[in-house]
């Protein structure tokens, strides 16, 4: 092989980054920093003016711990020109877009009105808006003009929907979190959204009554929102996966129970909303069901539990959290609850059993009976007991190697901390 060629195959092997495909090129873009995104323009001539007309931009966590505050300087006006400059030399549309504001950055509002602006008309698909600022910014008006979102999860902000709101028409998923809602809002922006299905509203404030006028619905979770008093269902006509966490103080009604379900979660529930939700009378289609805090001490709820387990043919998986009563952590005698018995085989779909205890033994040990004595199909049963039990009991407490419906059940026990 000659010099000359010798120097042609090196030279191409420098510029074959240039040849990439494009979804190659996406992908690693991607995956960059927007600094490091910046930088690709040094690769190659082709590549210079890549990164200002890539379509996801994110000013996140990993951009402001550039300009950290250790030096006890304010970097805000630094960052905010260069946020402001990135967006004016970028030359088509974004389709994602992320900025998480984190504590110490004083960022002016005006600022994050002109963004917003800027990228209204950037026909933004995906938008992720965070701040972990004291006192929430309030999200700017212009952001309900946005034609073409598909996606949103906000944190930390005020919300208030403008009388002019026309809807987003093309919205499926929301996401919520340490929101302050101003009254009605809620309400406002969901009748705008024709094609929602999926809603998720967490750690939110400003909440009171929930009336959930979406009809295309399929998945919706609440936890953790203080001084809620009713949510109304019945017009969430396909919902299928709901995820229920409150005070057991909070919510005194929701409308109505819902045999559609298939994901159900519930947490801090109060006993009264259960057979809302859930009558056991009824056939029901729930494949998974997770019960958080609840009182397997207590005999009613106990009973309750497996009133729903029987009319639940369908379940495959099955998860279970019995919370700490105050007095700390006691071991008891098992005790046994005859009205459990059930030689039906319930459960046939079941394969997945996950239960948790940080209390009492008193009746964990006849529900575990009951579930191995019906649950045909059972692959895992795994009893997760909080490590402050003694562990050398455990092999009294589950001594429960009796009859199975499945013969290849795998029961594993765990001691560890929850």
């Amino acid at each position: 092989m000659t010099l000359s060629n010798k120097k042609a195959n090196y030279g191409d092997h420098l510029d074959r980054i240039s040849d990439l495909p494009s979804n190659v090129i996406d992908g690693i873009l991607q995956h960059l920093n927007i600094r490091d995104l910046a930088r690709t323009s040094i690769l190659s001539r082709k590549w210079r003016d890549i990164w200002i007309s890539f379509p996801w931009l994110e000013f996140d966590k990993d951009f402001f711990d550039l300009y950290d505050l250790k030096d006890f300087k304010d970097h805000s006006p630094e960052v905010c020109i260069i946020i402001t400059e990135v967006l004016l030399l970028h030359n088509g549309p974004i389709n994602k877009f992320t900025l998480f504001i984190p504590s110490g950055f004083n960022i002016p509002f005006g600022c994050i009105v002109k963004w917003i602006l800027f990228l209204s008309r950037k026909g933004v698909k995906f938008i992720q808006l965070a701040s972990n600022e004291s006192v929430p910014y309030r999200v700017p008006s212009h952001f309900f003009s946005f034609q073409k979102l598909t996606h949103v999860r906000i944190c930390k902000f005020k919300l208030l929907v403008p009388p002019n709101f026309c809807g987003f028409k093309s919205l499926v998923h929301f996401h919520f979190e340490r929101m302050t809602f101003e009254f009605g809002a809620l309400e406002s922006l969901i009748s705008g959204c024709p094609l929602l299905e999926e809603l998720y509203i967490v750690n939110c404030s400003g909440i009171e009554c929930i009336d959930l006028s979406a009809p295309t619905l399929k998945v919706f979770s609440i936890e953790h929102i203080q001084a809620i008093k009713s949510i109304c269902l019945e017009k969430a006509k396909n919902l299928i996966d709901l995820t229920l966490v409150l005070n057991q103080d909070g919510v005194s009604s929701l409308n109505k129970n819902l045999p559609e379900i298939q994901r159900l979660t519930m947490g801090f529930v109060s006993k009264m909303l259960y057979a809302d939700i859930i009558h056991p009378s009824q056939p029901i289609g729930l494949k998974y069901l997770k019960l958080d805090r609840v009182n397997l001490d207590e005999r009613e709820e106990l009973l309750y539990i497996v009133s729903v387990l029987k009319s639940a043919s369908n379940l495959v998986e099955l998860v279970i959290e019995n919370y700490h009563e105050k007095g700390g952590y006691k071991t008891q005698a098992a005790g046994r609850v005859e009205e459990l018995e059930c030689s039906s085989c319930c459960l046939r779909q079941l394969l997945i059993v996950n239960i948790k205890v940080r209390s009492y033994f008193k009746h964990v040990m006849s529900l575990i009976r009951f579930i191995l004595a019906n649950s045909s199909s059972l692959k895992t049963l795994t009893l997760n007991v909080h490590r402050s039990h003694n562990k050398s009991d455990v092999p009294i407490l589950f001594n429960i190697w009796m009859k199975r419906a499945s013969h290849r059940a795998h029961i594993e026990f765990l001691h560890q901390r929850m």
